[in-house]
């Protein structure tokens, strides 16, 4: 394996893990809303606070749930991988490795280089592999937070139960 393939893999590994992360989160938000992407709110009853009302009166007050909860959005902040590697031969030569950046990268080939072959020690039965990732919470989207504002301007007493 080479020492660029490997990079390149980690790299796509972090990225995956933060995608992961974020699908999570969409699908969590999902659970806020019904099928009809109604939001799903919570019913209490509470003793009126109407001046005209009546002692027992009660209001029906509506609130959505998502504003109510905390939402916990994480990013990965940190990646640290340590592993143990062993030298192996250099590579071939390649010729015809588009040079990066280039406007027609596909066609443009960059001077040859040599890989440095790396043995990891795959078949060794020996697990040298450490990775520690740390995340980090992190604030709302603007467009999260705009929809939890709208959501928690909308909840309120909807309905005022007269006593028997």
């Amino acid at each position: 394996m080479s020492f660029h393939t490997l990079i390149e893999a980690l790299a796509g590994a972090v990225i995956e893990a933060q995608d992961s992360i974020e699908m999570h989160q969409i699908s969590h938000l999902r659970d806020f809303f019904d099928e009809d992407n109604r939001p799903r709110s919570v019913t209490i009853r509470m003793p009126s606070l109407h001046p005209q009302a009546e002692e027992g009166d009660e209001d029906l007050y509506r609130a959505p749930l998502l504003p109510l909860v905390s939402t916990n959005n994480l990013r990965i902040r940190e990646v640290e991988i340590s592993f143990n590697a062993d030298l192996a031969e250099l590579g071939p030569e390649d010729l015809d490795v588009p040079a990066p950046g280039a406007p027609d990268a596909w066609e443009t080939p960059r001077p040859a280089a040599r890989h440095v072959g790396l043995d990891t020690g795959r078949g060794k039965g020996v697990g040298n592999v450490h990775v520690q990732l740390r995340v980090e919470g992190t604030e709302p989207t603007d467009g999260a937070a705009r929809l939890m504002n709208h959501l928690a301007q909308s909840q309120g007493v909807f309905k005022t139960i007269k006593a028997t």
